[in-house]
């Protein structure tokens, strides 16, 4: 009878343990500083095609361009990471009109203290909103996942299973931004893609109210290609974003860039 119960008691001590485990361990050379990720976003039919470039500018930062070629307005999103929750901490939102011409759109910041996020759109609503969010960490799906983009080469663990808490903006009357709720995301199996070694993912829940399939570079980490059946923005059907190329920039070669595009 003892055996038994002290074999019980092992079983639980060892759940707990694995349940306790953390599922992210911050390693600053994973931190791919002044590397540019290309990407194409689309429909996952090909369709409606708009250009994402990420910038790694600092351990710390993360800049996310989104422009049509020559076009004359392009979206630039700057973001803080959290190292510690491993998340997206404050986002600036900027419309970029030319070389020397941006203006602050929208600001998101998050509040430890009370586990939510202070979204302030001026051209929307006078007055920021303060919205809860209900699970940590958590990440905005109309940033393309970009967060957990880079969050992605500190899982302890990338076989294991795991969910993230998803925020994001309405695009309607009432409320501007809302927590949606959680996406898990769960291993498959080891695949080729974009010509590279691969880990595919899948991907499911309310937070983003559909499912997809997302396949990580096994050797660095960052995303290759992901596909899923909603879109993250009313502009389009569906949401695919694949890696193009990567190349690395200093800070004034990634300006530079920037201002290429108009």
């Amino acid at each position: 009878m003892r055996s038994i119960y002290m074999a019980i008691c092992l079983a639980l001590l060892v759940a707990a343990a694995a349940a306790q485990a953390p599922v992210y361990k911050f390693r600053p050379e994973r931190v791919a500083v002044g590397t540019v990720y290309h990407y194409l976003k689309t429909n996952v039919d090909g369709s409606q095609a708009e250009n994402i470039s990420t910038y790694i500018a600092s351990s710390e930062r993360i800049e996310s361009f989104k422009y049509h070629e020559k076009g004359t307005r392009s979206g630039l999103v700057i973001a803080d990471m959290d190292w510690k929750n491993f998340m997206a901490r404050r986002l600036e939102s900027w419309q970029v009109f030319g070389k020397d011409e941006r203006r602050l759109f929208a600001t998101l910041e998050y509040s430890p203290s009370d586990q939510s996020i202070t979204v302030s759109i001026p051209a929307a609503k006078p007055e920021p909103e303060t919205v809860k969010v209900g699970r940590i960490p958590f990440h905005l799906y109309n940033f393309d996942l970009a967060s957990l983009n880079v969050a992605w080469p500190h899982l302890v663990d990338p076989r294991k299973p795991f969910v993230v808490g998803i925020a994001d903006p309405t695009f309607a009357h009432g409320p501007l931004v809302a927590y949606k709720g959680e996406m898990a995301v769960t291993y498959e199996r080891d695949e080729a893609r974009n010509g590279v070694e691969t880990r595919r993912y899948a991907a499911k829940g309310k937070g983003i109210g559909g499912e997809g399939t997302i396949w990580v570079n096994k050797e660095f980490g960052h995303i290759e290609d992901m596909e899923f059946n909603v879109a993250n923005n009313p502009d389009w059907k569906t949401f695919k974003l694949k890696l193009i190329k990567t190349e690395t920039r200093t800070p004034a070669q990634w300006q530079e860039f920037i201002a290429s595009r108009f």
